[in-house]
């Protein structure tokens, strides 16, 4: 009798490594996919990108720029969407602070603050 409650003591045991290492293992994947979302936001991003119009892929930021006046990325508005504006700063900021979650999750340390 008491063989077998060691024996499955044991096997508990077992099975709780084995959820802690699976636990562990979905937490970095959590924190890949919270990181490469922050990364898709930043001004170099699949997302921000498109908002930069010295970035090649940059067509919004570049249409806008292409619109002058006040759109121009020096434009009263267009300045805004910069990473240093408002909003594109704002944005920036969200996009580092998210891929640096990220990171922690997966347990590196934050490179950004």
């Amino acid at each position: 009798m008491q063989s077998s409650s060691m024996t499955v003591l044991r096997m508990s045991k077992q099975v709780q490594l084995s959820q802690l290492r699976s636990m562990a293992t979905i937490k970095e994947k959590v924190g890949e996919v919270i990181e490469k979302a922050g990364k898709a936001f930043t001004d170099t991003g699949k997302v921000g990108k498109k908002f930069n119009p010295d970035h090649p892929d940059g067509t919004a930021g570049k249409t806008a720029d292409n619109q002058g006046g006040a759109l121009k990325k020096d434009g009263a508005v267009g300045k805004e969407f910069t990473k240093e504006g408002a909003v594109g700063g704002t944005a920036q900021k969200a996009a580092e602070k998210t891929e640096g979650v990220g990171k922690k999750m997966q347990g590196e340390e934050k490179t950004k603050k």
